[in-house]
C-alpha cells in the first residue's frame, strides 16, 4: 500500500482501506473454486483424478473459510493491529495464487495438447485468476506480489506442458493479458486513492461546515434570544411610558402641554416599532417565523387596520378610505400577518404623506387551485413618490427613502420585512410610484377557501362563550402585579366605563373568581408570584366545568410576543393576547366585542397585532 502521496491520517486510511479490501475478497474463494472446476471437469483426463482434484479444491475452500473468518475480525474489532491484517491478506492471495498455478500446471500437464477446448478453458481460467488483480486496488504491494506468483508461473507452466508450438501462443496470450491487468490495476490502485483521499477531504470540509452552520445557528439563536429579552425587558417601563402619556393626553391641558404629551406618544409609538420590526427581522434572518393556518375574514382584517390607524389620520389632512369588491367573507391562513403587512404599508404611505388621500383596494381572483384564492391589496397614496431607481432598492435591509424630508426617519426594515412576509405567505409584492404624484404598493397572496366547519360556525354564529344579556358596565377582574401597569390599566378601565377589582397574583386572582362575585372578562398578567398567568387560566377553566359555568373571556397581558408563549396562552385556555406596551385603543377594542357579545371573534391574532 502506497498512500505518501495524500495528505490522509495513516490509522484513519488504512481502517478504510482494510475493511474496503475485506469487503472486495470476502467470496473470491468460491470463484477461484469454480473457475477451477469449470477448467478441469470439461477436461476428460482429469476428471479421472478425483483425488488430485478434491486436493486443490480442499485448498480453495479452506482459504474461503479463512478468508470469511477474517472478514468478521476486521469488522469486529475495535482495536486492530493493521499491519497484521493487511499481511494476512497478503497469505491469502498468495496462497491462492500458488494453488491456482498448481492446479493449472497440473492440468496442462495432463492436457500436454493444444486444440480448442484447452486454449478456451485455459484462456478463461487465466483470465479469471489474473483479473482478480483488480479486487486488490487497496493495496499495490499485495496486487503486485499476487501478479508475479499467478502471471508469471502460469505462463512458464504453460510454455513447459504444453506442446509447441501452441504453448508459445498461450504463453504471449497470457503474459500479454497479465500486464494489461496490471497497469489496470495500477491505474485502479491511483484512482482509488484519489477517490478516498477526496471522499475524506469532503466528509472534512462537511463535517467543518456542518460545525460552522451549528455555530451559526447557536449565535443566531443566542441574537434572537438576547433580542427577545431585551424587547421583553423594554416593553414593561414603555407600558408606563406611553399609558401615562396617553392617560395625560386625555386630561385637561393647555396647548402647550397637549404638544408636549403628542410627542411623548409619537416618539413611543416610534420606538415601540423600531423594537417590534428588529425582532421580526431577527426571526425572519433566524428561520424562527412560523406562519399560522386559521380561519378569517379579510374584511375584518381590513377594518382592523382601518380602526387602529385613524387616529393617526386626524394630525394631517390626509382622508383614509377602503373599496372591498367581492371577495371570500372566509378565507384559512396567517391572519396576524397579513394585518401586519397591511399596517406596515398604510402606516408608510401616511409616513410620506402630507395630504390627500390614502385608499385600500381589495379585489380577489380564481388561483390554478380550485381550493385557493389570490387576494390583491392595493395601497394607494399622495404622496412624495418613489424614483425609478430607488424603485429598485426600496425593499432591501436598511434601504431609506428620506431625502426628500429630513425630518422622515426609520430603520430601513419595514419594506423589507413586509416583502419577506408576503414571500412567506406564498404571495408577491410590486410598487408603482411616479415622484410628486404618489405610490401604489400592491400585494397578491394566495388563501385557501376550505374551512373546517368548526371555524365556519364559530365565525358565523358565535360559541359557548357568547352571553346574551351583558351589561353595558362591564366588571372586570384585572391580575397585575405592577405597580405602574396596575395604574395605567385602572384608569383605562375606568375612562371607558368599566368596574374593576385588582388583584397581584394568581393566587388571588383565583381566590376573586371563585367568590361570589361576577366577573365579564378577567385581564390576566402572564408572569406574577405564588401562581403565573398560564396555571392560575387552567385552574379557572377547571371551577367552570366542574361548576357547569359558561367560559368568561381571559385576555393575556404580558411583555412576551414569542410565538410559543402566544400557543402557551391559547393552550392554557385564555382567548387573546395584549402585548406590553398596549395602548388604550387595544384595550377599548376588546371591551367593545365583549360588550357587544363577540367574544369568540377575538382570537390569539386579532388582538396581538401590535407584538
Amino acid at each position: 500500500m502506497n498512500n505518501s502521496r495524500y495528505a490522509l491520517d495513516d490509522k484513519q486510511v488504512n481502517d478504510i482501506s482494510l475493511k474496503d479490501l475485506a469487503k472486495r475478497s470476502r467470496y473470491g474463494g468460491v470463484f477461484y473454486l469454480l473457475a477451477f472446476w469449470s477448467a478441469v471437469f470439461s477436461s476428460a483426463t482429469a476428471r479421472e483424478h478425483l483425488d488430485i482434484i478434491g486436493l486443490f479444491s480442499g485448498g480453495f475452500i479452506l482459504l474461503q473459510i479463512y478468508r470469511l473468518a477474517l472478514f468478521f475480525k476486521v469488522f469486529s474489532s475495535h482495536d486492530i493491529d493493521y499491519p497484521s491484517y493487511f499481511s494476512r491478506y497478503a497469505f491469502i492471495y498468495n496462497s491462492s495464487a500458488i494453488v491456482w498455478v498448481s492446479g493449472s500446471a497440473w492440468l496442462f500437464y495432463i492436457n500436454p495438447i493444444v486444440d480448442l477446448a484447452v486454449t478456451i478453458n485455459m484462456m478463461a481460467a487465466a483470465g479469471i485468476s489474473i483479473g482478480g488483480i483488480t479486487v486488490l486496488a487497496p493495496s499495490y504491494k499485495i496486487m503486485r506480489t499476487y501478479w508475479l506468483l499467478i502471471c508469471l508461473p502460469f505462463a512458464l507452466a504453460a510454455g513447459v506442458f504444453l506442446d509447441e508450438p501452441g504453448n508459445l501462443i498461450v504463453v504471449g496470450l497470457i503474459l500479454g493479458y497479465g500486464l494489461f491487468i496490471l497497469m489496470t490495476g495500477k491505474q485502479q490502485n491511483r484512482a482509488y486513492w484519489q477517490a478516498l483521499n477526496d471522499n475524506l477531504k469532503l466528509s472534512e470540509q462537511a463535517e467543518e461546515l456542518e460545525k460552522a452552520k451549528i455555530a451559526a445557528e447557536l449565535a443566531g439563536q443566542a441574537k434572537a434570544d438576547f433580542l427577545s429579552s431585551m424587547t421583553h425587558e423594554i416593553r414593561t417601563p414603555m407600558n408606563g411610558v406611553l399609558g401615562m402619556a396617553q392617560l395625560l393626553a386625555m386630561g385637561d391641558l393647555n396647548e402647550k402641554q397637549q404638544q408636549q404629551v403628542t410627542v411623548i406618544n409619537n416618539a413611543g409609538r416610534t420606538l415601540m416599532h423600531i423594537i417590534n420590526n428588529i425582532l421580526d427581522y431577527s426571526k425572519i434572518n433566524a428561520e424562527q417565523l412560523e406562519l399560522e393556518k386559521v380561519a378569517f375574514s379579510p374584511r375584518n382584517v381590513v377594518d382592523e387596520v382601518m380602526l387602529l390607524l385613524s387616529p393617526q389620520f386626524e394630525q394631517k389632512p390626509i382622508v383614509l378610505t377602503c373599496a372591498i369588491e367581492d371577495i371570500p367573507e372566509i378565507v384559512h391562513g396567517d391572519s396576524f400577518r397579513l394585518h401586519q403587512i397591511l399596517y406596515n404599508l398604510v402606516g408608510n404611505a401616511f409616513k410620506f404623506t402630507d395630504d390627500g388621500a390614502i385608499s385600500i383596494e381589495v379585489t380577489s381572483k380564481q388561483s390554478d387551485d380550485d381550493k385557493n384564492v389570490i387576494l390583491s391589496f392595493a395601497i394607494r397614496d399622495t404622496g412624495i413618490g418613489i424614483s425609478s431607481e430607488e424603485q429598485q432598492q426600496i425593499f432591501e435591509q436598511f434601504y431609506q427613502v428620506n431625502h426628500f424630508n429630513p425630518n422622515i426617519r426609520g430603520t430601513g426594515l419595514g419594506l423589507s420585512i413586509t416583502q419577506r412576509l408576503v414571500e412567506l405567505m406564498g404571495g408577491t409584492i410590486s410598487v408603482e410610484s411616479e415622484e410628486g404624484v404618489g405610490s401604489t404598493f400592491t400585494i397578491a397572496i394566495p388563501f385557501a377557501l376550505t374551512v373546517p366547519s368548526v371555524f365556519k360556525e364559530s365565525l358565523e354564529s358565535g360559541s359557548t362563550l357568547t352571553k346574551p344579556d351583558l351589561p353595558t358596565n362591564l366588571h372586570v377582574l384585572l391580575a397585575e402585579d405592577n405597580k405602574v401597569n396596575q395604574m395605567i390599566c385602572e384608569q383605562f378601565f375606568f375612562k371607558l366605563g368599566c368596574s374593576v377589582d385588582l388583584v397581584e397574583t394568581g393566587v388571588m386572582a383565583l381566590e376573586r373568581f371563585n367568590g361570589s362575585q361576577h366577573y365579564d372578562v378577567i385581564f390576566m398578567d402572564c408572569n406574577m408570584p405564588e401562581m403565573d398567568g398560564f396555571s392560575t387560566t387552567v385552574a379557572i377553566r377547571q371551577i367552570e366545568k366542574s361548576k357547569g359555568l359558561n367560559q368568561t373571556p381571559v385576555i393575556a397581558l404580558t411583555a412576551h410576543v414569542e410565538e410559543d408563549i402566544k400557543r402557551q396562552c391559547l393552550d392554557s385556555g385564555m382567548n387573546a393576547f395584549i402585548s406590553k406596551p398596549f395602548l388604550f385603543e387595544d384595550l377599548e377594542f376588546i371591551v367593545n366585542k365583549v360588550r357587544a357579545g363577540m367574544r369568540n371573534e377575538i382570537t390569539l391574532k386579532e388582538v396581538s397585532k401590535k407584538s
